[in-house]
């Protein structure tokens, strides 16, 4: 703490920041400033563009930054431009856009700060990677790169750097792989899996820092989770059973027996139909949202309703009337994106926001809502952990209601269970350090969930 605050009384005069930073954000500027290496994996809300924004102002000021690119998902480019000119004013920031030949010129300009995209890096750096160095490289969301060998993921760790700061809020969303995959990055080579648990640990300690809002941020308003049972009736339920019962034949065998991606899209399929029956337009769900949004709405208050289906948003759309809302999803532009967020946020009229998992999952703040609703479940519970978090964010004021629906006695309550499960591995292996690492999604936990045993 001493540390940290030594580093405030010898910069903040300087550093003309818009707003008195936190106790614990100071301890991560410090943290990133000290660090060649760093994973700042902060609970989600916590403020981590905020801590890197400083903390690069900071070494423009050590003179130590002339150069740095900062890799983020495409619909966070303009957020950073605007929190890196809001909270690093000596800095000059420039957003990477164009054709191949307009991004090479980019990133050969005297520029301090550069945003490009995960797509476009993939596009881009196999080809120039020995032509530019910078002083910085980060990575916002950095679980982007936890397939060690994808494309973003090779194209990342090919960038000639000084410094690697990677930031998430789910370094572990599935298993340990994701957690080595980031450090190749952060510090090239410092986990393997043949490391025993605390040797994973005594390793990552020096360049891994995670607060959770529980600890630093003791006045945020608390989540009132709730999960509401829903029984299908008539023509849906009927829908479900012949699902159920058909699962048979939509199995293919090969020589090693049912293939995940078979298992996967008959569970898809069965979670679809708790959703809404295509043939008969019935859905429990349906009914429960309609009255839970007429009493909310009716206050005043906003609520977004996550699923991860945009057939299902879109269709949820025409069936409800009388209640303005607005539906974002990832086949819109950034600019479209841009303005459905700035009407919900600021204008009276829509109540709603509609978002699909993977598109509003990451990156954005949404405070204004009162109430998240996660129509359906998703298998990660670290993304869903990401969405509820986009309106539980440092500044707000009133306690947010998380609300589950889950479809009794199908497919969804065995799904829940899973997600418990992951919970407890993210928890375990960030949290406790305990060893929890296990493959969730095996062939055979899948034939577990539909039962296959008792078809053949």
């Amino acid at each position: 703490m001493r540390e940290h605050m030594e580093l405030e009384a010898q910069l903040k005069d300087s550093l003309n920041l818009p707003f008195e930073l936190r106790p614990y954000q100071w301890e991560g500027i410090q943290f990133l400033v000290q660090s060649e290496g760093a994973l700042l994996a902060d609970e989600m809300g916590l403020g981590k563009t905020v801590q890197v924004a400083v903390s690069l102002e900071i070494l423009w000021h050590k003179q130590q930054l002339y150069r740095s690119l900062v890799v983020v998902p495409a619909s966070l480019k303009l957020n950073w431009e605007t929190e890196l000119r809001r909270w690093a004013p000596s800095l000059s920031v420039q957003r990477i856009r164009g054709s191949t030949a307009d991004r090479r010129t980019y990133y050969l300009l005297p520029i301090n700060v550069l945003i490009v995209s995960y797509e476009e890096i993939r596009l881009d750096m196999m080809n120039i990677s020995n032509e530019i160095d910078f002083d910085v490289v980060v990575l916002d969301e950095a679980q982007r790169i936890k397939n060690p060998h994808s494309k973003s993921s090779l194209s990342c760790r090919v960038i000639k750097r000084k410094r690697s700061w990677a930031l998430t809020g789910t370094p572990v969303e599935n298993k340990l792989n994701d957690l080595i995959s980031l450090f190749r990055f952060v510090k090239i080579g410092v986990l393997h899996q043949g490391l025993s648990r605390g040797e994973i640990h005594s390793q990552m300690r020096p360049h891994f820092l995670r607060r959770c809002k529980r600890d630093v941020l003791k006045d945020l308003p608390p989540i009132i989770d709730q999960e509401i049972p829903i029984e299908l009736q008539g023509k849906q339920q009927d829908a479900y059973l012949r699902a159920w019962d058909c699962r048979r034949e939509g199995l293919e065998i090969s020589t090693d027996g049912f293939s995940s991606t078979n298992l996967f899209s008959i569970i898809t399929r069965l979670k679809q139909v708790c959703n809404y029956d295509k043939e008969s337009g019935e859905s429990a769900k349906l009914n429960v949202l309609i009255d839970f949004l007429d009493v909310q709405t009716a206050d005043d208050d906003k609520v977004i309703v996550f699923s991860q289906y945009v057939d299902t948003l879109n269709w949820l759309a025409l069936q409800i009337e009388g209640i303005p809302l607005e539906i974002y999803h990832g086949g819109l532009t950034q600019l479209e994106r841009e303005e459905i967020l700035n009407r919900f946020r600021n204008d009276p009229g829509p109540r709603c926001l509609f978002i699909s998992l993977r598109a509003g999952g990451v990156g954005l703040n949404i405070q204004e809502a009162s109430t998240v609703v996660l129509f359906d479940r998703w298998w990660n519970p670290a993304l869903e952990n990401q969405a509820i978090q986009r309106a539980h964010r440092f500044g707000r004021k009133r306690p947010l209601h998380v609300i589950r629906f889950i479809v009794s006695d199908t497919i969804e309550e065995r799904i829940s269970d899973i997600l418990t499960e992951k919970q407890e591995l993210f928890e375990n292996y960030i949290e406790t350090a305990t060893n929890a690492d296990k493959s969730w999604f095996s062939r055979e936990l899948l034939e577990q969930i539909l039962e296959i045993s008792e078809l053949l």
